[in-house]
């Protein structure tokens, strides 16, 4: 079935020129549930969209719609492209024109791990990149909690590398943290990074080079924006922050 014939099933007006997606999960008594989504914005890695209901992070969600072929990892030239994603935020719209979420998915590829059929609960969470360049999950062990490690409000120099498939750079900058732990940080960017991305984040100043994925991408001053990462492989020596300001 076509992303247009799922919007016109719901009653939803499709003129105009904003890209529409059909988003599927199931819910905590393994009922599925389907809405159509105005995209936001989309990478090959991830995308993030406007939707009715609340998505848990942790949970898995399939997205459907008609992405760019150059974008994708499979089914090349079909109308549609059907790929499972990894809820990484939720956020409560503010907006006073329309209610709803504004959600973040990273792209884990077209079949879903075998816990997702026996558990509609079961949460996950990034363990790397596949070989398609596609994020590879496993089995958290209990549901995300929202800023389970202590934040850090520190400005660190970093350098933030932009990543493709194969982990080659294919941009950077030097920039600055807004905030860190020891499973991620939020930095400032001028880069066209979206969320779902693959990015390092390199600091000379605490010997430390880390994958991480592009969890949510917001506004911020003098035209910059805001990327909340997290790590991905390795861990932020925080107890490093914790010497410094001992001896600052």
């Amino acid at each position: 079935m076509s992303v247009a014939s799922e919007v016109e099933k719901s009653g939803v007006d499709i003129a105009g020129n904003a890209m529409l997606a059909v988003v599927k999960s199931r819910d905590s008594e393994n009922k599925q549930w389907k809405e159509v989504a105005d995209v936001v914005g989309y990478t090959a890695s991830g995308a993030s969209f406007h939707i009715d209901r609340e998505c848990k992070v942790g949970s898995l969600v399939t997205v459907m719609f008609a992405m760019p072929d150059h974008l994708r990892c499979y089914d090349f030239g079909k109308e549609l492209y059907r790929v499972f994603g990894l809820v990484q935020f939720c956020q409560r719209l503010n907006d006073g024109d329309r209610e709803g979420y504004y959600v973040g998915v990273a792209f884990t590829g077209k079949n879903p791990p075998a816990s997702y059929t026996d558990n509609a609960e079961q949460n996950y969470r990034i363990r790397g990149i596949d070989s398609d360049g596609l994020w590879n999950i496993e089995e958290a062990k209990s549901a995300y909690k929202e800023r389970r490690d202590v934040r850090y409000w520190t400005s660190i120099k970093l350098y933030l590398a932009l990543l493709d498939s194969r982990r080659d750079t294919i941009g950077g900058e030097r920039t600055r943290t807004e905030n860190i732990s020891k499973s991620g940080a939020s930095v400032y960017t001028t880069l066209d990074i979206g969320i779902g991305d693959r990015v390092k984040f390199i600091s000379e100043e605490y010997d430390f080079s880390g994958l991480a994925v592009v969890c949510n991408k917001s506004k911020a001053e003098d035209g910059k924006a805001r990327l909340n990462l997290q790590f991905v492989e390795n861990l932020f020596p925080v107890e490093l922050l914790k010497v410094q300001r001992k001896h600052s």
